[in-house]
């Protein structure tokens, strides 16, 4: 069973999909015909999933494959259906005892079906491998239709897209998520894939998630990358910090107030 799209369709408003059907089935005070056309309305009306890209760096670092595993895990927890697009070859399925055997470029040529691309993680939560996919699509080409066709494959309200930072560009507008590690030797990395990513893009801010520091340093760091950073284009925002990984549920509450993209997704499509 799926949330209908009113539940989900504003990027501001994450309600987990038990809580989001309760309120539908349940908390209405208008009357039987009210109802009624709400639902008809509902039925028909087109799905929407929201997008959160995150900012990968090329070189592969293990440390934050297993937190972006677990910021998947909560968002799932929190009750949103959550794809995990990986297309920087990040071994997010790895992470959870997965095995990937094709890549989503092998279903778009027609070798396999969306399905088998598709690994189920956790209950609410699936990775999708799609580094050949993007390698595929010439730069400056919206990824929007792809998203889209992704996230109808995986039936998910929130897409978390793993993308390298000269992809930002192709990005349909709004904010994106950038892990900053407690390692200071990779702050000059962070910084520039923030410049890059902002550079002639529609990405609106980019949430700083710190990973293994407290708080307060956390914010003391954001203020001395944000200095790094002039003269930019690009916004920044402390998504959080987490020491361990209870930390990144209130991440996935702050959310809430993030601008995600929300992209509309085909009226049809076969998933084999």
């Amino acid at each position: 069973m799926h949330a209908s799209a009113s539940s989900f369709a504003a990027p501001l408003i994450l309600l987990p999909f038990d809580a989001a059907t309760r309120a539908a089935t349940h908390g209405s005070t208008h009357g039987p015909a009210q109802d009624q056309a709400a639902g008809l309305r509902a039925l028909f009306a087109r799905p929407c999933v929201r997008v959160l890209p995150v900012i990968v760096p090329s070189e592969h670092d293990q440390t934050r494959t297993v937190w972006l595993a677990k910021l998947a895990e909560a968002f799932a927890r929190h009750g949103e259906r959550t794809l995990v697009l990986d297309t920087v070859r990040a071994q997010v399925g790895a992470a959870f005892g997965l095995r990937a055997r094709h890549d989503l470029e092998h279903a778009l040529t027609g070798q396999c079906s969306l399905a088998a691309v598709t690994l189920d993680a956790a209950p609410g939560l699936c990775v999708m491998p799609a580094a050949r996919a993007l390698e595929a699509l010439p730069e400056r080409t919206p990824l929007a239709p792809w998203l889209a066709r992704a996230a109808t494959a995986a039936g998910c309200d929130l897409v978390l897209a793993l993308l390298p930072a000269a992809r930002g560009r192709d990005l349909p507008a709004g904010d994106a998520l950038v892990f900053v590690p407690a390692d200071r030797h990779q702050l000059a990395a962070v910084l520039a894939d923030v410049q890059v990513a902002a550079s002639d893009s529609e990405i609106t801010g980019f949430r700083l998630l710190f990973v293994g520091l407290e708080p307060a340093p956390a914010l003391t760091l954001a203020a001395r990358l944000a200095v790094k950073l002039r003269p930019s284009q690009a916004t920044l925002h402390v998504a959080g910090a987490a020491r361990v990984a209870r930390d990144l549920a209130s991440v996935v509450r702050a959310a809430a107030g993030w601008n995600l993209a929300s992209l509309t997704l085909p009226e049809r499509e076969m998933v084999g």
